[in-house]
């Protein structure tokens, strides 16, 4: 059982399987939800997000992963924490249901492999390399899923933001909640945090930058809002 820093959940993870990470962590902390939001998690692998989201109690949490098995892993998750959610195994491509208010991913980063190099743990390719889901493919099919007005939450590498906002732009998504993620002070710029929303276009919020340092040396149980409301 592993610890979700920021919420008072503890999961188990598949030892074979993608485990939860400082990403997950950061777009966890990221989220800014609605008690009347309906939430979709892209790629929910163990339930992780789910948990997250659910300390903000909206109306609705549903995730949808590609492998029954880790679907499987997500579903007693979410039971053994007292968190009622849908769980599909579902590529996002194909996954039908009624409109979301909120949809929230953390994607996979790594462009696809050779046949010959591919890692032989289908769970770890899939959740790293993009030959599941590209990043077109994860803003065409957010717009599909989600109402008028919805939004769009994300955690990316800072080389692919070129990628992000093209993607963004051809599939009618503004970027409305903006916060940079360093290693630490003066450091690199490691990861952007995005939330965007569907059709609609409003003032956009810059949050302060995350120190991964700093974070990672001062995880309290309690505070779930470190900087999420930091602007």
């Amino acid at each position: 059982m592993d610890y979700l820093y920021g919420t008072p959940y503890e999961i188990n993870q598949l030892q074979d399987a993608y485990h939860f990470s400082s990403d997950t962590e950061l777009l966890g902390r990221f989220l800014s939800l609605n008690e009347d939001d309906r939430v979709l998690d892209v790629g929910t692998n163990n339930g992780a997000l789910l948990c997250y989201a659910a300390v903000q109690d909206p109306e609705l949490l549903c995730g949808i992963d590609l492998f029954p098995e880790i679907t499987d892993t997500a579903k007693e998750n979410l039971e053994r924490c007292g968190i009622k959610a849908e769980i599909a195994a579902s590529p996002l491509q194909a996954f039908r249901h009624d409109p979301f208010t909120v949809i929230i991913c953390n994607p996979p980063y790594f462009d696809s492999l050779p046949e010959e190099l591919k890692n032989r743990n289908p769970y770890l390719y899939a959740a790293r390399h993009k030959d599941y889901l590209s990043v077109f493919e994860l803003f065409l099919h957010s717009a599909r899923l989600l109402e008028q007005g919805g939004r769009l939450m994300l955690v990316f590498p800072s080389e692919d933001a070129d990628d992000v906002f093209t993607a963004a732009g051809e599939n009618a998504f503004s970027l409305t909640r903006f916060c940079p993620v360093y290693d630490r002070q003066g450091g690199c710029l490691k990861r952007l945090l995005f939330e965007f929303t569907y059709g609609v276009k409003d003032d956009l919020k810059l949050l302060k930058p995350v120190y991964l340092d700093s974070l990672h040396n001062e995880r309290i149980r309690t505070d779930l809002y470190t900087y999420k409301t930091a602007e």
